[in-house]
């Protein structure tokens, strides 16, 4: 497909796609739907040990993920009795006792340490029925996915991301110390945020002396792949790289060669990247809904796990190399941030503005692809969700 059609993807938008940007009301029927779709929580490293927990966001509803021996349960942050938050930090360590008036859980989410439970309700804790809302939880690698209860098909969190989950498996594992990570709040809506990680066409003007220093990409030098209802970037015209690539990941071979970057419904981004000599990370990303003019950015980044081989000079400095480039890597990232942050809410500003679709370059294709996506979703088409399919640019 040659890039000569200037707005290709832009009947994926509808008359009203801005409308969620800003009003509140939209805003909480999105997040209502979203609720239902597998959503990255966390990783599987801050539940190392029994009892370990950690609190998340799940469709701007807050939850919290612990493990119980070999299992992970996820409930809603939300006491059955009267509502209040079980989990008050961002991560910790110990049993489900609710700080309000001290009733105890267990691992199905069931009350059943209610004090003084004969005499204020009139019968025993497991026969009073309270528990906790459940969310059902999926791991790919080191990432913890969750989503609440639906009607309809159930598909796996390994049907959802389909070519991506062998993919995001490896990518996840880390290679070297703990991850770098960072929470940023934006005042932009989560899709402006996820919709400039898509776009290929911005980075001369917003990032001039890093994304942007060599100039405009050429489309012709990569490819854009669709997967499900996914998409993602990988700087190669190999042909079936996205099969070939998740093949070699899931058999142990794959070695990394060139950027790639993943856009993972509905707000997860994880890339692949260059990061000097034969050194390679992953960079984890996602855009936390808060309300309608608000989100969150939760960065995590870490050296890949996949084998290289490096000269020797190289690995007898390490020990004092690494730690330098762990700066450097981070220093960059924070910038293309910050940049990115600045032209998202600048976007937020004048959403109210916006009553028609945008008008998208080759290099911001997949924002269509996004907005197709999201529209299904939307529209409670569930035969999209799970598909495994690869679509190319060039098909």
């Amino acid at each position: 497909m040659s890039p000569k059609t200037p707005q290709r993807g832009a009947s994926a938008f509808t008359p009203n796609w801005a409308r969620t940007l800003v009003d509140p009301q939209a805003f909480s029927d999105e997040q209502h739907r979203l609720a239902s779709v597998w959503t990255f929580l966390g990783f599987t490293s801050d539940l190392a040990k029994d009892g370990d927990w950690f609190r998340a966001s799940l469709a701007t509803r807050s939850v919290f993920v612990q493990r119980f021996d070999a299992t992970l349960k996820g409930f809603e942050n939300v006491c059955a009795h009267r509502f209040y938050p079980l989990r008050t930090g961002d991560k910790g360590h110990g049993p489900i006792v609710c700080g309000f008036h001290g009733w105890r859980y267990v691992n199905d989410g069931c009350a059943i340490g209610i004090p003084m439970c004969q005499e204020q309700f009139g019968t025993v804790s497991r026969a009073l029925g309270a528990r906790l809302t459940p969310v059902e939880i999926a791991t790919c690698g080191a990432l913890i996915f969750g989503r609440f209860a639906s009607e309809g098909p159930r598909e796996s969190l390994s049907e959802f991301l389909g070519t991506g989950f062998p993919i995001l498996e490896a990518l996840s594992r880390s290679g070297g110390p703990s991850p770098q990570a960072i929470s940023t709040p934006v005042a932009a809506n989560w899709k402006l945020n996820l919709q400039i990680t898509l776009d290929d066409y911005h980075g001369v003007a917003v990032h001039p002396t890093t994304i942007g220093r060599n100039g405009y990409m050429h489309r012709a030098d990569v490819s854009y792949l669709r997967f499900g209802l996914h998409s993602a970037l990988l700087v190669t015209k190999e042909p079936q790289a996205l099969e070939k690539m998740a093949e070699a990941c899931a058999n142990g071979s794959f070695r990394p060669s060139h950027y790639c970057i993943f856009q993972i419904l509905p707000n997860l981004v994880v890339s692949l990247f260059h990061s000097g000599g034969a050194f390679f990370h992953c960079c984890i990303q996602q855009y936390v809904p808060v309300a309608h003019d608000r989100s969150v950015q939760r960065v995590s980044i870490h050296p890949v796990a996949f084998p290289a081989e490096h000269p020797w000079p190289i690995r007898w400095t390490r020990p004092l190399s690494d730690p330098i480039r762990r700066r450097l890597i981070w220093r960059t990232v924070r910038r293309i941030m910050r940049e990115d942050h600045q032209a998202c809410e600048r976007l937020q500003l004048v959403a109210h503005q916006v009553h028609r679709a945008p008008l998208l370059s080759v290099l911001e294709e997949r924002i269509g692809w996004f907005e197709e996506s999201y529209a299904r979703l939307m529209a409670g088409h569930d035969d999209a969700v799970g598909t495994s399919s690869t679509v190319s640019d060039e098909a």
